[in-house]
């Protein structure tokens, strides 16, 4: 392995279920010796991406908020969609989200969202009762964001994640062998749209359509909601979330043109 991968490697060891390391602590999660461990936090304590939060115990970094504001402010995808996704907040009104996710390894990330809720809930939106919070990665498998993605990537790609856990794409009704699974993500792709209902979070239901960059789907627009609210009609929802993604799209691409 590289240096630069072992590198990443140190700092993917900050997760939500465990943001505190101390360098020993690593060495031996990674299987390295305690001198390279040391060298490498030093590294990442010098760029900023990891801070000491005790004498012997680190964090992440102030680097990584000067990069998520980057990314707020510059990335293409979401300068693309969010005045989309405010016009479909106001048209939609309060109680529903409207989150903006992209494909991740061999997850699904949310990195933008909108919604009319008041203004506790709307700048916090993990506090919120939806999974769909900015950083949250989520399975490929489960909810309308997610499968949105999933029908439209190319099968090659599919087919290893589902050889590493077929019964989670069991579980949620995509097929109990590869050829049926093939089937629903045809379906699904074909339908342009996936409607889902607790997949991801009891109480919550989903409609989802993809974002494609150059024909390769890159992310979903999404509108999520509670279960106990009447979803706005399919016939007249799906052309909206549609017609929004290919704004994006068309918005992005004006943008690589220039």
């Amino acid at each position: 392995m590289s240096t630069a991968n072992r590198l990443l490697n140190v700092l993917a060891l900050f997760t939500m279920d465990r943001p505190e390391w101390s360098v020993e602590e690593a060495a031996t999660e990674l299987d390295m010796t305690l001198s390279t461990t040391y060298r490498y936090f030093r590294s990442l304590v010098e760029a900023g991406l990891v801070a000491a939060h005790t004498p012997s115990r680190y964090t992440l970094g102030p680097a990584i908020i000067r990069f998520d504001r980057q990314m707020r402010l510059l990335d293409p995808l979401i300068v693309a969609a969010r005045p989309v996704m405010r016009r479909l907040a106001r048209e939609l009104g309060p109680h529903i989200w409207v989150p903006l996710c992209r494909l991740y390894r061999t997850d699904v990330m949310c990195v933008h969202q909108e919604t009319l809720e008041p203004p506790d809930l709307a700048n916090d939106f993990e506090r919120q009762p939806v999974s769909y919070g900015r950083g949250q990665l989520m399975p490929l498998h489960r909810g309308a964001p997610s499968k949105a993605i999933l029908a439209n990537m190319n099968f090659r790609l599919v087919r290893p994640i589902y050889d590493g856990d077929p019964a989670a794409m069991a579980a949620v009704g995509l097929g109990g062998n590869w050829t049926e699974v093939k089937r629903s993500l045809r379906a699904l792709r074909s339908a342009g749209a996936v409607i889902t209902s607790g997949e991801l979070q009891g109480g919550m239901q989903g409609i989802a359509v993809p974002i494609f960059d150059q024909q390769v789907v890159i992310g979903s627009l999404s509108i999520i909601m509670q279960q106990s609210r009447e979803m706005p009609p399919r016939e007249t929802l799906v052309p909206r979330l549609t017609e929004g993604a290919r704004q994006i799209e068309e918005i992005m691409t004006a943008a690589a043109s220039r």
